[in-house]
């Protein structure tokens, strides 16, 4: 019995897969201190207590309702062609509730047009002010100390520093 738990103890791949981990979880000592499941104060359910069977309704309804379900799948056995004129829907209750075809999309509103004069900057809460004019001319560029230094030119055969002789 002593060499089957050392043997099991060495089959641990995390701690818990360890024999120990797997008693706890069996005697049920990893289930102290959590709330026990609801219901368990209430008496077994009683099979007596379940309705019986509801009323089938007459036979002619059964053998309409039977009739109909035949000529829907005979109906979903072939299908339309394409380009063939689509049947009517049959009519149910809700017939008036689901449209037949989707919404048309939206109308957009056309936007304003824009006139020739000055340009102006329009701010929330605020009147409109006029745009300052921006200068045709490019900024000037950083100081040379702010630039990156110019790339490294590859095509040149490279050096390396000379390697000192070891122990010095």
């Amino acid at each position: 019995m002593l060499g089957a738990t050392l043997a099991l103890a060495g089959c641990v791949g995390s701690p818990g897969e360890s024999p120990f981990e797997f008693y706890r979880q069996i005697t049920g000592e990893a289930l102290e201190g959590r709330p026990m499941p609801p219901g368990l104060d209430q008496a077994r359910p009683n099979l007596g207590s379940v309705p019986g069977r509801p009323d089938r309704g007459p036979a002619s309804q059964r053998a309409e309702l039977s009739a109909l379900l035949a000529a829907n799948r005979a109906a979903a056995a072939n299908p339309p062609t394409p380009g063939a004129p689509i049947p009517e829907r049959p009519a149910t209750e809700g017939l008036a509730a689901v449209p037949a075809a989707p919404p048309a999309p939206p109308r957009l509103v056309p936007a304003p047009p824009i006139g020739a004069g000055p340009a102006t900057l329009l701010l929330p809460g605020g009147e409109a002010q006029a745009v300052p004019e921006i200068a045709p001319e490019a900024p000037a560029g950083p100081p040379p100390e702010m630039t990156a230094p110019p790339p490294p030119d590859l095509s040149a055969t490279p050096s390396f520093p000379p390697i000192a002789p070891r122990g010095l």
